[in-house]
């Protein structure tokens, strides 16, 4: 949504449908935000200014403001409204903000798994509530992007990305923007994919990695990639959200900060795929 059409009300209904689902009746817990908080803004730019403002990114060209509601488990996820890819349009998303370091043997390695499984699970349900009642979500940048590739599509190029999303409906706006620029482009959803896909047939040239995975997370991916000798050398691209240390990410071949503007993705790709030869060809899936 067009940042001149979104309004507080808006905001108002994000918040209130996040709480519906974040704090159901009889679960304890009190948010330390609700709707009442914003109803004396009378224009977004208020609403966003009254928000938590990853100012960082404004530098790559994307805005992203969020609000930590948490929810009756867990009180550091967020709401989140955000651009991502195309400059100027908005969208609400869930942050769990859940990458926390904890290790398989720490004691409590599985109830934090078991945390981030219930933190993801409402997750999609808040965003599926958003959608059903009109917000933008990032479904709708899918559907943008589908719109807006035709005017941007190159000659294909012969190289060849492994594009490691969980969020379904920002894998697929990626691939179409990908393609459109003449990469051949598949998908894998989780770790646990990623390493069997790599394992299996021909490597790309390039992996782009998220950060945030539900079970075997990007750092984890990562370091199977480099102790594997067929892997060690594959071009990475890791993507994050999270404010994590970058020495944890020294294995990587580059660092991009959610949200971005595709002009940087783009740009990104040209320097690190400069002067290679394709690794494999035929079609992306």
């Amino acid at each position: 949504m067009r940042l001149d059409a979104l309004t507080p009300a808006h905001v108002r209904s994000a918040i209130d449908l996040y709480l519906r689902h974040a704090y159901p009746p009889g679960t304890g817990g009190r948010p330390r935000i609700t709707s009442a908080d914003f109803a004396g803004h009378e224009t977004i730019s208020s609403a966003l200014e009254a928000m938590d403002r990853l100012r960082a990114t404004d530098v790559e060209g994307c805005r992203r403001y969020s609000l930590q509601v948490g929810n009756h488990r867990y009180p550091f996820m967020k709401l989140v409204v955000q651009e991502y890819l195309v400059n100027g349009e908005y969208f609400f998303a869930v942050d769990t903000h859940d990458e926390l370091d904890v290790r398989p043997n720490h004691p409590d390695y599985d109830a934090f798994q078991e945390l981030k499984t219930h933190n993801r699970r409402l997750k999609l349900e808040v965003e599926s509530a958003w959608r059903s009642a009109g917000l933008p979500t990032l479904d709708d940048l899918r559907s943008l992007c589908e719109e807006l590739v035709g005017s941007e599509s190159e000659d294909r190029n012969g190289l060849s990305i492994l594009l490691v999303e969980d969020d379904v409906a920002v894998a697929f706006a990626l691939r179409t923007w990908l393609r459109a620029k003449g990469y051949a482009v598949e998908l894998a959803h989780t770790g646990e994919r990623t390493l069997e896909r790599l394992r299996e047939g021909p490597l790309p040239d390039l992996v782009i990695l998220d950060f945030e995975l539900p079970g075997l997370d990007g750092e984890s991916v990562l370091g199977a990639l480099r102790g594997d000798p067929r892997t060690a050398a594959v071009c990475v691209l890791m993507a994050t959200a999270s404010k994590i240390d970058l020495a944890r990410l020294a294995q990587v071949n580059g660092v991009l900060h959610k949200p971005y503007p595709r002009e940087l993705l783009f740009a990104t790709l040209r320097q690190m795929l400069s002067g290679r030869e394709p690794a494999l060809s035929g079609s992306g899936r």
